[in-house]
């Protein structure tokens, strides 16, 4: 009989055991899901210094300011930023080197913690062109076509038979999502929302219109071909293969996230971020990097670590009529690739090859003074006078 009991109870304690850790992974698989866990980041990585171009690194990141400009750039370079009062990370690329790296601004305006030149934005609409790049190799593996119709992968869509892939990374499909989601979901559940919430105008087919909604169907063909979620791709094929260590996707209270503010009203105003607000961007507007991150995997996808010439040419090939293609606005001086969201703008003038490049990163966004339509350009011509 003790021989039973003992029995008995050790196969009691095993299950309730076993409950509690199949209970605990699905909460956090579920959580995860919903943006409420620290997402994928970079691989662990051991604390490794080192010293290239005269810049000390700490794993793959710059751990100390930069400023090897030329009196007269640097004079030029400081009253534009003073100018625009600008608020987060600017960072300047010559050749492949860093010239630039500097922080300014406050982090938090109620405790007076500063911005640093390794703190973490939200990249916002700049994420799209990461998503690109994951189509983009699909494309190479032969397992998608630019002129694949969209009803392939989701059939009961509006103009399925009509609307290609390209259409979509172009933003000219001519769907358009009236109404944003206001509540939490999984990717799944983002999908299936604006499925049945988008709109379709064949008059819109190949007019350009920003629409979010494109390239979450996008991540979502990734997800459908593929078989694995939107975020261990990007953990596979972007952040693991660059060694990006300071990049993943947003969640609530990140410490390395300065606070984002709009400027309403003659004041500055903190934006408080919901968990819905994140979850809604799946696909495209919902990851965070240091401006040094955001520089090299938008590099890498023009300098051959990423696309190959062909791939690349493929991917950004223009028309008149496309002012964006797969995430960013060809202009005749440089690569203008954008994004604004939570109090933040993201913006980025880069070169073809991706040798040279301004990156802004800021915390401080003013709808009436965007830096991308002032800032960006005017450090990018100093550094690169035509």
């Amino acid at each position: 009989m003790k021989k039973f009991y003992a029995v008995l109870m050790t196969t009691i304690l095993l299950g309730l055991m076993g409950f509690v850790l199949v209970g605990g992974f699905f909460k956090y698989k579920n959580s995860v899901r919903a943006g409420q866990e620290k997402p994928v980041t970079s691989k662990h990585l051991q604390q490794l210094t080192y010293t290239r171009d005269g810049i000390k690194f700490v794993n793959h990141e710059p751990a100390e300011k930069v400023d090897s400009l030329p009196s007269v750039e640097k004079t030029a370079i400081q009253k534009q930023l003073d100018k625009n009062k600008f608020s987060g990370t600017c960072l300047l690329v010559k050749n492949g080197k860093i010239i630039y790296l500097q922080a300014f601004g406050n982090a938090n305006n109620t405790t007076g913690k500063l911005n640093q030149i390794n703190s973490v934005y939200p990249i916002n609409s700049i994420q799209k062109g990461l998503t690109a790049y994951l189509i983009m190799q699909l494309i190479q593996e032969h397992r998608l076509n630019f002129t694949d119709k969209i009803g392939k992968f989701y059939p009961k869509i509006p103009g399925g038979q009509t609307v290609t892939i390209r259409d979509m990374l172009n933003m000219c499909s001519g769907y358009q999502l009236p109404k944003q989601m206001n509540y939490l979901a999984s990717d799944e559940g983002v999908l299936k929302y604006n499925l049945s919430h988008l709109k379709y105008s064949s008059q819109q087919l190949e007019k350009f219109n920003y629409q979010e909604v494109n390239f979450t169907l996008l991540a979502g063909v990734v997800t459908k071909l593929t078989g694995t979620s939107y975020e261990k791709l990007i953990k596979q094929k972007i952040i693991d293969k660059l060694n990006l260590t300071n990049t993943g996707f947003m969640y609530l209270n990140n410490p390395q996230q300065p606070i984002g503010y709009n400027f309403n009203n003659n004041q500055w105003q903190a934006q408080k971020i919901k968990q819905y607000e994140i979850s809604r961007e799946f696909g495209a507007s919902n990851i965070y990097m240091s401006v040094w991150d955001l520089y090299q995997s938008l590099a890498a996808l023009r300098n051959g670590t990423l696309l190959s010439s062909q791939s690349k040419a493929e991917l950004y090939q223009t028309t008149s009529k496309d002012p964006y293609v797969a995430g960013m606005y060809p202009l005749t001086q440089f690569n203008r690739i954008h994004g604004i969201g939570f109090g933040f703008e993201s913006s980025v003038a880069m070169s073809s090859t991706g040798q040279d490049a301004v990156v802004l990163l800021t915390n401080h966004w003013n709808s009436k003074a965007a830096i991308q339509t002032t800032l960006t350009s005017q450090l990018y011509q100093i550094i690169n006078p035509a």
